[in-house]
């Protein structure tokens, strides 16, 4: 009957190595408090009914006892002792950071009112911060105006982000999920909605997220970019660069196959002679549609893709380009373009402008030239 009652947990979830030896410590403290009060209030109690005043008997004399005050004195000293020792090595513990940890090193911009992370290979976040499992971690923090405190309650740890200091804290992650990330310093205004997310991923799960390839669906179903700085997100940067997005987007007149959730997917193409073959979308593929793009033409579309040679897109950059390719999730594939609104603010001319209300006008006839030229 009670194992369907849902309790609310105490205490945050143990995610890291110091938030067990923390909760130890925790619980010891407590246990010695409630069983020492315990105590004094029964014997409190015992008082009262011991030596409550009685008719026609004298109250009798107490003049003390040296025994019982060293006894109260010492027992408890031993138990406050016994705090400080452990106290003390644990935060020994919490303020020298392994050399693992050094070598793994984030770095954190608290901002009224964000959370700004960069990785140690340079991917940027903001208001979260994916980590790998079972991996020491450095975080050194600053702030861009007022104090700010990087707390995660499932770590038992939190560090105060001062303007024109680097403070720092480490991190053992042990348990996978996804964590809260708070402000534990009243910061202003918007304190309150400066939170984010700790996401502790598998060694393998945060390999795929620094190469952009990692992609958890939002609750509403879709897929967000690439994080700042990581492979894939260089390679949507090429993308639009090298104007791919012309012919492989969304629209009902592209002239080249999706791109969406090809990878490790057949499709049929056809080779040099003509002939239709399954072929399945593996990085070698990827990397030769973009190389030599008439060796294996997808079925049902015309060879009009041009070659990019390592001179156009280096080794690396297509590298970058295959693994933002396989990053693509269906509806991940911008508009073009010219299709796109222009952001807020900026300027918009008459001639583009139109061209955004109306992407597909009606093409105008030739207009006659004038003879004689322009005086």
């Amino acid at each position: 009957m009670f194992a369907a009652i849902d309790l609310p947990t105490v205490l945050p979830p143990q995610a890291s190595e110091f938030a067990r030896q923390y909760d130890l410590l925790f619980y010891y403290i407590t246990a010695v408090c409630v069983f020492g009060g315990g105590v004094v209030y029964a014997l409190l109690t015992y008082c009262c009914f011991r030596f409550a005043k009685k008719e026609g008997v004298a109250p009798q004399r107490i003049l003390g006892s040296t025994k019982l005050e060293l006894i109260w004195t010492i027992v408890p000293l031993i138990f406050f002792l016994t705090f400080f020792v452990w106290g003390a090595r644990l935060f020994d513990v919490a303020i020298n950071p392994p050399q693992e940890a050094k070598d793994n090193e984030f770095f954190v911009f608290g901002k009224q009112w964000m959370w700004k992370v960069q990785h140690p290979t340079g991917e940027r976040e903001n208001n979260a911060m994916h980590i790998p499992v079972n991996r020491a971690m450095k975080v050194t923090g600053t702030s861009e105006d007022v104090i700010h405190d990087f707390g995660i309650p499932a770590f038992r740890s939190k560090f105060d982000v001062v303007p024109g200091r680097y403070t720092s804290a480490w991190y053992y992650p042990t348990k996978e999920g996804t964590y809260h990330l708070f402000c534990d310093q009243y910061c202003g205004q918007g304190h309150s909605q400066m939170v984010g997310k700790v996401h502790v991923l598998s060694q393998s799960d945060y390999a795929d997220f620094l190469a952009g390839t990692y992609r958890r669906q939002n609750p509403d179903g879709s897929f967000p970019h690439p994080v700042d700085g990581s492979a894939s997100w260089r390679g949507r940067k090429l993308f639009f660069k090298l104007n791919c997005i012309s012919c492989h987007n969304k629209e009902s007149s592209a002239r080249a196959p999706s791109l969406e959730g090809i990878a490790g997917q057949e499709r049929a193409v056809r080779d040099d002679a003509g002939k239709t073959i399954n072929i399945k979308a593996s990085d070698e593929y990827i990397a030769l549609s973009i190389r030599v793009p008439t060796k294996h033409v997808r079925d049902g579309w015309k060879p009009i893709m041009p070659a990019f040679s390592t001179r156009q897109v280096g080794e690396q950059e297509l590298r970058d380009l295959i693994l933002y390719i396989k990053s693509l999730k269906p509806g991940d594939l911008p508009s073009r373009n010219e299709y796109t609104p222009a952001p807020v603010g900026g300027s918009v001319d008459a001639d583009s402008l139109s061209q955004q209300q109306n992407p597909n006008p009606i093409p105008m006839p030739p207009q006659p030239k004038k003879e004689g030229g322009t005086k």
